[in-house]
């Protein structure tokens, strides 16, 4: 053990640099502290590398499904990320928006990494705190006994480990806690927010046999809206159990901008829209419904921006806290999951067709259903 005391005084600065030596009385809580200190770090760093193994683990799992499913465009997303990951080991400021495999997967994983690392400092700063109460218990015990030489040392042994940078890094990270770590998740859970919507902007995909005249005569620009002010709120406590939930409809409504760039649109085409959901229960993915949008005529050089009606997907959540038990989640229901979009003339030829997400070209048609 003291040889880890002697590495740890040395990365620190501890056993180096003082006025003045520690008397015996503290030598017992500074080794507590130092190895202390390092095994945090070890063990806060192993859990690091654990959840970062498992979260490639996953993205492997949908890599290959990509492949398999010759979804190429999102396999190389796929790819390119966790390539990237293996790099540096660090999550994305946010989660991608497609493929949705992979943007579920680091949503979830993005969480947990917050919550290890809170952990982890939470852990760093209580160390310190208390062994600068320890100091300060000792330090009032030799006060009544004399020793100015021992009561200077212990002071420049509070006023170090009060500087060390690794713990004022700590103490600006635990300020804020990760969002929905469990202690607080009930009460992050709170009433729906009225009236907010939600803004997604979707990445288009093309038919990989599109013509050169649909590629460079259009483009087209997708953003979904979800509207969260039908969610409604709540409360169950007794019998050991206090939860919160949100039940009800979100509507996902699309605003579509149609640019005839080196085209034209005629008067009486139409916008064909097909929606697809996700259950939430086994990922299983639906084609909900379809919508014909009229278009008016629009000119070369010109653009058209119009909203769909969308459609509504219950769904329904829960966050209970049970006694000797701790916290669990569940959820039902229904996600959006994407679009396919068809622009068909008057005679019902098809001009145009995009779709989000990449793995929805399986579900594309040479001709949009009636219905």
């Amino acid at each position: 053990m003291r040889w880890l005391t002697i590495m740890v005084g040395l990365l620190l600065g501890v056993v180096g640099g003082r006025g003045a030596a520690l008397p015996k009385e503290a030598l017992p809580a500074r080794e507590t502290f130092e190895v202390g200190l390092q095994m945090a770090e070890k063990q806060g760093a192993e859990r690091l590398t654990a959840l970062g193994n498992e979260y490639l683990a996953q993205g492997g799992v949908i890599e290959r499904e990509m492949q398999s499913n010759a979804q190429f465009r999102a396999l190389v997303l796929v790819h390119d990320e966790l390539v990237r990951f293996a790099k540096v080991r660090a999550m994305p400021p946010r989660p991608i928006e497609d493929p949705v495999e992979l943007r579920d997967v680091q949503a979830v994983f993005h969480l947990r990494i917050l919550q290890v690392q809170y952990s982890n400092e939470f852990t760093l700063v209580k160390l310190a705190e208390k062994y600068v109460q320890e100091l300060a218990l000792i330090r009032g015990t030799l006060e009544r006994h004399g020793g100015a030489s021992a009561l200077r040392a212990l002071d420049e042994e509070r006023d170090r480990v009060i500087g060390l940078t690794r713990l004022r890094q700590a103490l600006d990270i635990i300020k804020v806690r990760p969002p929905l770590s469990l202690e607080s998740l009930t009460n992050n859970l709170a009433e729906p927010p009225e009236g907010e919507r939600v803004r997604r902007i979707l990445d288009l995909c093309r038919p990989a046999n599109e013509s050169l005249q649909s590629m460079i005569g259009y483009t087209m620009r997708v953003t979904v809206y979800e509207d969260l002010s039908r969610l409604k709120a709540r409360k169950q406590e007794g019998a050991g159990v206090r939860g919160r939930g949100l039940d009800g409809q979100i509507l996902y409504t699309p605003r579509i901008t149609l640019n005839c760039q080196h085209g034209e649109i005629a008067s009486g085409s139409r916008m064909v829209i097909e929606y697809f959901s996700r259950s939430i229960a086994d990922r299983a993915r639906h084609r909900e419904s379809v919508e014909s949008v009229l278009l008016p005529r629009i000119d070369r050089g010109e653009h058209h921006t119009f909203e769909a009606k969308g459609i509504q997907l219950f769904r329904s959540e829960q966050v209970s806290t049970i006694a000797r038990v701790g916290v669990s989640r569940s959820a039902s229901g229904s996600e959006f999951y994407g679009l396919i979009l068809h622009v068909v003339d008057p005679d019902g030829r098809v001009l145009l067709q995009r779709f989000a997400p990449q793995s929805l070209e399986r579900d594309l048609n040479v001709r949009p259903p009636d219905k």
